[in-house]
């Protein structure tokens, strides 16, 4: 899927490890699903944060909310795969880390540390 220019170069993509929203710091030890999960997170709260925000384009925040799901099929799929578990398993135990996480996410935004951390997220790849 193209990214438009990943999102006006805000969101750049990166090889590198995904960062701990709990430490900001690289996460290596995290199973791949938790990792597409958090990213999915990451841009939901970067869409949810600014739902009110005038400035940001209509097209922007369609962007952003379509790049959350891809991620998330992505956590779903690796979930799945990993643990060998039903597709409806894996979506619903996804959808509870999101849940649980989305708060701490939102947070991350309001510091101004979000962009980094979405930076970090790998290319949305493999299973869904």
């Amino acid at each position: 899927m193209m990214r438009c220019g990943r999102l006006l170069g805000l969101f750049m993509v990166s090889s590198t490890p995904v960062w701990s929203a709990e430490t900001d710091t690289p996460s290596t030890s995290a199973p791949r699903w938790e990792v597409f999960a958090d990213c999915a997170t990451a841009y939901l709260a970067n869409w949810q944060n600014r739902l009110t925000d005038r400035s940001r384009a209509p097209a922007m925040s369609a962007m952003i909310q379509e790049e959350a799901e891809q991620y998330k099929l992505a956590a779903i799929g690796f979930y799945a795969e990993d643990k060998k578990a039903p597709k409806d398993e894996a979506g619903r135990n996804v959808d509870g880390h999101m849940k649980s996480a989305l708060t701490r996410f939102i947070a991350m935004d309001k510091a101004g540390t979000l962009e980094a951390y979405i930076d970090k997220c790998p290319q949305v790849e493999g299973p869904n």
